[in-house]
């Protein structure tokens, strides 16, 4: 069927329009004859292994997105519970230093003169002053 095919292309005896005809059907015969050998091995674009195969991908792609946004919903998760332990942090920061604040206040009001009223027999209603 095909003897013109399997013969070597000889351009000299052939007109450029028979040698390009003769280029593109022994380029469709060779086409045509991989894709025979694709589909004796079962590996035809058709074939069931092949659609197995791409649906197998498909899900494992499914899979990784599923995946990454539960990874992004966690990092999410702990980002928001971070900047809750934050806020926490400078709130107790923030009033630890209001009781400083307040403790040092206070200890700059009784840093001045202390009296100390002697109730002694010896000296009745004398006041003796300190200072710190």
């Amino acid at each position: 069927m095909d003897n013109q095919i399997q013969q070597p292309i000889n351009s000299q005896q052939m007109s450029y329009q028979q040698f390009q005809e003769q280029v593109q059907r022994q380029q469709e015969q060779e086409r045509i004859q991989a894709q025979q050998a694709l589909r004796n091995v079962g590996l035809d674009p058709r074939s069931q292994q092949v659609q197995q195969l791409v649906i197998e991908l498909q899900n494992i792609g499914r899979e990784l997105q599923i995946a990454e946004n539960q990874l992004q919903t966690q990092m999410d998760a702990q980002r928001r519970q971070i900047q809750s332990i934050r806020q926490s942090l400078q709130k107790a920061e923030q009033q630890a230093q209001g009781s400083v604040s307040a403790i040092n206040s206070v200890a700059q009001q009784t840093q001045g003169p202390i009296s100390i009223v002697n109730s002694a027999a010896q000296q009745p209603q004398q006041t003796k002053t300190y200072f710190q």
